[in-house]
């Protein structure tokens, strides 16, 4: 994998267990990610009005599109929710190890990607440590089984939209393509986002507007991030190595919001370092 790609990865990482951080942090409240996405694409878009005047835009482009619209509106309703049920240190672990599995997966029957050796056993060491650290809890004989279906959801539309998304970047500037995908998923949800009425919908983005902003700039920005580079690189290879976030998102449910480490979550941790690296080997 070549090294700035990677690098490029790594840090849309950082920024990808950032944003999911703040979700958590407001209780995985839609109505303050609505308006922070919102925000966000509502600047993006104003560049994609410029592409479009200048830039020809290929129909093939719209079926990938409509496709990652519709998948990414239910990732993000399925995700805030599980938010809303169980630590970011299981809840997300499970969500991105799901998508992981399924993009790997459809990337191969799909769109004919290579795995070298090497990085095929770096994305089966991710996906074990993945698989360390979201079920973690199951040795608890209390556990709530729904929970983790629950958590599962996500990670399903992900590898729905991965392979979309592989596809309409090829076809589209990313900024335009993250704007319309961002515009079809949410516009549709704004009943959701303002199910208690608009004035305190925007009493609550005011209590919470570092949040919003952070969530909003930080969701958008990521995946823009990532939509460039897979332009460069196996949409298996790049979804494999983002879930570095996993670590960070995990460290930082520990350190912050107090939640307990546990020994197969530090396995886990240091099972998706190693995957990492053997994936940039391949």
């Amino acid at each position: 994998m070549d090294t700035l790609v990677f690098l490029l990865v790594i840090f849309a990482a950082f920024t990808h267990a950032l944003w999911n951080f703040f979700s958590k942090k407001v209780s995985g409240n839609f109505t303050i990610f609505w308006y922070g996405v919102m925000f966000a694409n509502s600047i993006l878009f104003m560049y994609t009005i410029y592409l479009f005047i200048t830039n020809k835009i290929e129909f093939v482009a719209w079926v990938p599109i409509i496709v990652s619209g519709v998948a990414h509106g239910f990732f993000y309703v399925t995700m805030l929710y599980a938010y809303s049920k169980g630590d970011i240190s299981s809840v997300y672990p499970i969500s991105r190890g799901t998508g992981v599995i399924g993009t790997a997966i459809l990337s191969y029957f799909f769109l004919k990607e290579i795995i070298t050796t090497p990085a095929a056993f770096g994305i089966l060491t991710v996906c074990v440590g993945i698989i360390l650290i979201g079920f973690s809890k199951l040795k608890n004989q209390n556990v709530n089984i729904k929970f983790y279906l629950i958590a599962i959801l996500p990670g399903i539309f992900i590898f729905i939209y991965a392979i979309a998304d592989k596809i309409g970047v090829q076809y589209m500037h990313p900024v335009a393509y993250i704007s319309i995908v961002d515009m079809l998923a949410l516009a549709p949800l704004a009943g959701v986002a303002n199910k208690n009425g608009f004035s305190e919908s925007i009493k609550l983005v005011k209590k919470h507007l570092k949040e919003s902003l952070i969530i909003g700039i930080g969701s958008s920005g990521t995946y823009l991030i990532i939509l460039f580079a897979m332009r460069l690189e196996r949409a298996s290879y790049i979804f494999s190595v983002r879930e570095f976030s996993i670590v960070i998102a995990s460290i930082m449910g520990f350190i912050f919001l107090k939640e307990k480490p546990t020994l197969f979550k530090i396995i886990g941790i240091v099972s998706v370092a190693a995957g990492l690296l053997m994936i940039k080997m391949g």
